[in-house]
């Protein structure tokens, strides 16, 4: 049935969650309950940029104003989040052509409650950037662009490595790793400027291709396993695309059958001597049980009110006949549909109370499923519904599409370290690279919400 989870829609969820960590929770303070709050950061030394700039690139440590002006949450003092955004900060400095930064904890003043951090940063000398280069890519090296001004094109070089790294895994390789040397050179003399040029160079190393062994599922009590295989974009005795593998994990999200899946949720098992992958894929089935209210405003149409109540059917056939992919829902209307006389066939108004067999779209069964049977429903209706059902589909692939990889790229710098928190100040190491995000991101989704809407608008059922 429609779903009634839109904006203006009346859900009634009950949800649980933890407010922070758990007393006892090893978080690198004695004890989490009674961990101070960081109410201020402040940065000492020689940062080179202004407070407020290295403020924006912190993210365990920032205030977050849950309603602006009235409610600001603001972090616990722990060990885990100073860490992480020391290593942002480093990155940020490495990004920016400060190759010798040093970011560590200066001080540290708890105030009851409350505790004040100050950052001991000292910049060093930028450097000018002549030459980016990436060695290992199909044993050649490649560089990327550069310009006479010196300035260090951390997105070129970022967006290099994810399509490398995405051209890696359509091989399957499996391992690829990243590592970038600086080493100074001679350059151009630029006008007032006094600083030494540099070249980077970027050396990728890749594995073994690898190949897929079996594939397995576990967790699954319900669905059969052969429903699930349909699903999979990744199959057996084809090369491991990684990429394949997140496709495949997103249609079973989209089935809205099991709740969530990602990456984490694969153990790997790799078999050197053959070359080949073995990986088992962990399910958790959703409750075969749904109800929902939805009104005054809805997919279905402009005042409706409707009371809906689901329940998967038992594990029982194979195939389109597998019951355990029907819903059999029963369903409450307050209003009839009006805007479903628009539609280019004669249709009655929607009964009052509606009885339907549904089997939801499931991907790898695109023909044999997305359809629903009701004795109160005409053949034209039925044919409608399900047309608009496919049509959503289409619509969400061409706007949102496959989703894109998600992980960071952590590149350690050649020939430096780190050490621990209260050593004082700290080398920059790493560089992290962010996915390159897809153009247009918003209003893809945005254009996306509003196809959904106005196809579930004209939904008969």
């Amino acid at each position: 049935m429609k779903t009634a989870a839109v904006v203006l829609c009346l859900l009634v969820t009950v949800t649980t969650a933890s407010a922070g960590p758990q007393v006892g929770e090893d978080t690198g303070t004695p004890r989490a309950a009674h961990a101070p709050r960081v109410r201020e950061v402040r940065f000492a030394g020689d940062p080179a940029f202004e407070p407020d700039a290295l403020k924006r690139v912190l993210q365990e440590l920032g205030s977050r104003r849950v309603i602006p002006g009235i409610w600001t949450r603001r972090p616990l003092y722990e060990t885990r989040a100073i860490e992480a955004d020391l290593a942002r900060l480093r990155s940020f400095y490495f990004s920016q052509g400060y190759f010798d930064a040093r970011v560590g904890v200066g001080s540290v003043t708890v105030d009851g409650g409350d505790a004040i951090l100050t950052l001991e940063v000292q910049s060093g000398p930028k450097y000018l950037v002549r030459h980016i280069e990436i060695d290992g890519i199909d044993d050649e090296r490649g560089a990327t662009a550069t310009d006479s001004s010196g300035e260090f094109h951390v997105e070129t070089l970022c967006t290099s490595l994810f399509d490398a790294k995405r051209i890696a895994e359509s091989q399957g390789r499996l391992d690829f790793a990243v590592e970038l040397e600086i080493s100074h050179t001679d350059g151009p003399a630029l006008p007032n400027t006094g600083r030494e040029w540099v070249d980077v160079t970027s050396r990728v190393r890749t594995g073994s291709a690898y190949t897929v062994g079996r594939i397995d599922f576990s967790g699954h009590q319900r669905i059969n396993e052969s429903t699930l295989r349909r699903a999979m974009a990744l199959q057996e005795r084809s090369p491991f695309d990684v990429g394949k593998l997140r496709a495949g994990l997103a249609r079973l999200n989209r089935s809205g059958l099991f709740e969530p899946l990602t990456l984490g949720d694969v153990e790997i098992r790799r078999r050197p001597d053959t070359l080949t992958a073995d990986l088992t894929v962990s399910i958790r089935e959703r409750p075969g049980r749904r109800w929902s209210l939805s009104g005054p405003l809805g997919p279905s149409a402009i005042g409706l009110l409707e009371a809906t109540i689901s329940s998967r059917l038992p594990p029982w056939g194979r195939g389109v006949f597998e019951a355990s992919t029907y819903y059999l829902t029963f369903s409450v209307m307050g209003f009839s549909n009006p805007l479903i006389r628009l539609l280019p066939i004669r249709a009655r108004q929607s009964p009052p109370a509606l009885l339907v067999l549904e089997r939801p779209y499931l991907p790898g069964q695109a023909l044999s499923s997305g359809f629903a049977l009701s004795p109160q429903l005409s053949a034209r209706r039925l044919l409608a519904g399900y047309g608009l059902t496919h049509l959503d589909r289409a619509a969400h692939a061409a706007l949102i599409g496959e989703p894109p990889d998600s992980s960071r790229l952590l590149i350690p710098i050649s020939g430096r370290h780190t050490s621990g928190l209260g050593g004082g100040f700290e080398e920059a190491s790493f560089l992290m690279c962010n996915p390159p995000a897809r153009s247009h991101q918003r209003l893809r989704r945005g254009a996306a919400v509003a196809a959904g809407l106005v196809i579930g608008t004209f939904r008969p059922y």
